[in-house]
């Protein structure tokens, strides 16, 4: 019950990811990485409005060439993935996404330009 002249307390909700949009995300991290006849496959599942079963080949995509994704963007997978709870893919999507997310990780530690002593022009064998 609010306090008269005390202002009402509220949980945050957290908002429900807009599931073409995020396979839209995730195809512009992808893209570069996938065979055309995939990416064909997910833009036509999008475009049909099958956008769990775009985001299950994006994931997988992204998770198997170790690409790196911001932490927006794999926050917004991990909030989405929780509206699927229970369905059968789902538990194989988080460790995929847990894969991902150690990938971007390293990718994000890893020093910029960073080349070994044997990688330099004209080193020697």
């Amino acid at each position: 019950m609010a306090t008269p002249g005390r202002p009402t307390r509220t949980a945050a909700v957290a908002k429900v990811p807009d599931d073409t949009a995020l396979a839209w995300e995730l195809v512009a991290a992808a893209r570069p990485h996938m065979a055309r006849a995939e990416a064909d496959d997910v833009h036509i599942a999008i475009g049909i409005g099958e956008t769990f079963a775009a985001i299950d080949v994006l994931i997988t995509a992204i998770a198997r060439d170790r690409i790196a994704i911001g932490e927006d963007l794999l926050a917004t997978v991990g909030t989405w993935l929780g509206c699927y709870l229970g369905q059968d893919a789902e538990p194989r999507l988080r460790l995929l996404l847990a894969d991902v997310a150690r990938a971007s990780t390293d990718a994000m530690s890893a020093p910029e330009g960073r080349a070994e002593p044997w990688a330099a022009a004209g080193a020697e064998a």
